[in-house]
């Protein structure tokens, strides 16, 4: 996995490319944690994702909830990549609401999986 952050003012865009699975996990984290403690409002792009698995979906989800803890916001650009989808979908993530927290309607999980019309 490739992780960058790069800071513009109170705006952070994290990009991301590779597997973004369990062996990757500790750098994803690391990522995260930079990106929220040094910006309010936090893109994350990602490139050429081949895999992802359960510990990938638990850090973006904690990342989440950290940032709306702290009045901050983290959201994807554009649509995740494929593989990226089907984890959610796979591990049970796509959801029409958000978590008690997610009063600001922002869960990343309503953005990505399955289509509910």
């Amino acid at each position: 996995m490739n992780a960058t952050f790069k800071q513009s003012g109170k705006k952070g865009l994290v990009t991301l490319d590779g597997d973004l699975t369990l062996p990757n996990a500790e750098a994803l984290k690391g990522i995260f944690l930079t990106a929220l403690q040094k910006s309010d409002d936090v893109t994350i792009v990602m490139e050429n994702v081949q895999n992802a698995d359960l510990s990938c979906l638990q850090l973006f989800c904690s990342a989440h909830r950290s940032a709306v803890r702290k009045n901050k916001h983290v959201a994807f650009s554009g649509s995740p990549p494929p593989a990226m989808r089907n984890a959610v979908e796979a591990a049970g993530y796509a959801r029409l609401k958000g978590c008690k927290l997610d009063c600001e309607k922002s869960c990343l999980w309503m953005t990505v999986g399955v289509d509910h019309e």
